[in-house]
């Protein structure tokens, strides 16, 4: 178990809120419907399509395993900080992570992406910023042109997923306000104090792509196809 900085609570209170569909404080079963209704309503994909039916699939796995990982049908924030103090300890990045947190940030993607070009651009972020976080709509833009910027380091790179994930690992382990994870939901530019970011171009991960099987017998399938990749995690 590690200590938390308070930055890094402040972001997993956030994360555990975008969850929290009802927003009484406790994330349970209920709240995956509200959360995928409101998947639907800004993706406007059909409940019977592909995409939905895999997202359905990551998201009802995360929520049963973080009720098993945690022993309750209900969590509240100190169950959900206990949890990431534990899962954070010892990661340098996202491959660190289990399965079934690993395929988080893949799905965000893919709402975000709404062109399905394997790239989010600019104008997207804004719209996911203004139209599913609820940032008004003149300061999304704002804070998009300055989140795209320091996440492509100024255009050099492409916002792909490889990148994305990176990111998103930052905004998890990140303890001050000044990396890129910041911007993963728009919600945390404290400081006017700007540091330059560079994405780091390693060697591939060794690791096996995680893909989400979707069944299309229903959703229940594609929450097995999901469960069985994160059974030995």
């Amino acid at each position: 178990m590690v200590l938390l900085a308070p930055f890094q609570k402040e972001k997993l209170e956030y994360f555990f809120d975008f969850f929290d569909a009802n927003g009484d404080k406790l994330i349970e079963e209920n709240d995956l419907h509200g959360f995928m209704q409101k998947i639907q309503n800004y993706t406007k994909w059909k409940t019977n399509s592909s995409a939905y039916h895999e997202i359905f699939g990551v998201h009802e796995a995360f929520f049963e395993i973080l009720m098993e990982k945690t022993e309750h049908k209900k969590v509240d924030l100190d169950d959900w900080l206990k949890l990431w103090s534990k899962l954070i300890h010892g990661s340098m990045g996202m491959q660190n992570f289990p399965v079934w947190l690993r395929l988080l940030p893949k799905s965000l993607f893919r709402i975000i992406d709404r062109d399905e070009d394997g790239i989010i651009r600019e104008e997207e972020l804004a719209d996911f910023y203004t139209n599913f976080i609820k940032l008004d709509s003149a300061e999304a833009k704002v804070v998009a042109k300055t989140a795209h910027e320091t996440m492509t380091d100024y255009g050099r790179y492409p916002l792909n997923l490889p990148g994305y994930e990176q990111i998103f690992a930052n905004f998890l382990l990140g303890k001050t306000p000044y990396g890129p994870g910041r911007f993963i939901f728009g919600c945390f530019e404290h400081s006017s104090h700007q540091k330059t970011f560079r994405l780091i171009r390693g060697t591939e991960d060794d690791e096996e792509e995680i893909k989400v099987k979707v069944e299309k017998k229903g959703r229940r399938g594609s929450t097995e196809a999901v469960r069985l990749r994160l059974k030995k995690v």
